[in-house]
């Protein structure tokens, strides 16, 4: 889906975000971002294997093709 529509999801359903093509099972570590209106922005973090947070940080930007690609999911974790 496009990114507009994953974030639209993820806030109603607080979750997090995260492209396809870069989390994916063959990742080491998972990547995905929380789609927030603070003033944190959005917030990317990393989780280890297991789901455990690793690290996190504030304002995420994104790159013309995050905003073009149409391969974002959501994620509870």
């Amino acid at each position: 889906m496009n990114i507009q529509k994953a974030v639209k999801k993820a806030i109603k359903k607080n979750c997090y975000i995260a492209r396809k093509s870069i989390d994916n099972e063959m990742s080491f570590h998972r990547t995905r971002i929380k789609p927030t209106n603070s003033y944190g922005a959005c917030v990317l973090y990393t989780f280890d294997q297991k789901g455990k947070e690793i690290n996190r940080c504030k304002n995420w930007n994104p790159t013309a093709e995050d905003l073009l690609a149409d391969d974002w999911k959501i994620f509870k974790e």
